[in-house]
């Protein structure tokens, strides 16, 4: 009896084991959609030889931000495959230059699509402390912020409806255009 549970023990760890395998290797996750490690690997390696090609010395160079912003790009372009957006224009472009496209086109289309609300007091008061520091959000006007606001809202609720999650290798992640006043924290799987 005791070799049976035994048995049966060893053959869920077996099944649990082997499906945290087809998690691993994985990058960015939406819906049943998984984006390999290797493909951001790959679009961070294009920019890498863009920029030993303008003579940057690449020895010293830190790829954390690369790849966050790769992350970042291609959470915004499956997003919009997830929502059926129309196809990005990419006549003669590379890959990597797709991505950045269809990203900035269903980025600005969902910013599009939003719908602006108040902002809370806590938001007034993150407003206030960034606008203080960063003089980018120093000239936003209040109907941006409440634009921002309602923006950050949807992102929010699609990273929820799509299940969309990273990678903890890339870090905290947050898609949000404004962190330090609208965050949307992206989670990690």
């Amino acid at each position: 009896m005791r070799t049976l549970r035994l048995a049966i023990v060893a053959s869920v760890g077996l099944l649990a084991l082997g499906a945290c395998g087809n998690e691993q290797g994985a990058a960015v996750f939406i819906d049943d959609e998984r984006i390999p490690e290797t493909t951001i690997d790959g679009y961070v390696d294009n920019i890498a030889d863009f920029r030993a090609d303008q003579g940057e010395d690449l020895t010293i160079h830190d790829y954390a931000d690369d790849r966050k912003q790769i992350v970042t790009y291609v959470l915004y372009a499956e997003l919009g495959h997830a929502l059926d957006f129309e196809a990005v224009d990419d006549a003669g472009a590379e890959e990597i230059e797709t991505i950045a496209l269809e990203a900035e086109q269903y980025f600005q289309q969902l910013v599009t699509e939003s719908e602006p609300r108040e902002l809370t007091d806590a938001e007034i008061q993150a407003v206030t402390e960034a606008a203080a520091t960063d003089q980018t959000v120093a000239g936003y006007t209040q109907a941006d912020f409440e634009l921002l606001a309602g923006f950050t809202d949807d992102l929010a609720a699609y990273i929820e409806e799509y299940d969309i999650s990273v990678n903890p290798r890339y870090g905290d992640f947050d898609l949000s255009p404004l962190p330090s006043v609208f965050p949307v924290e992206v989670p990690q799987r």
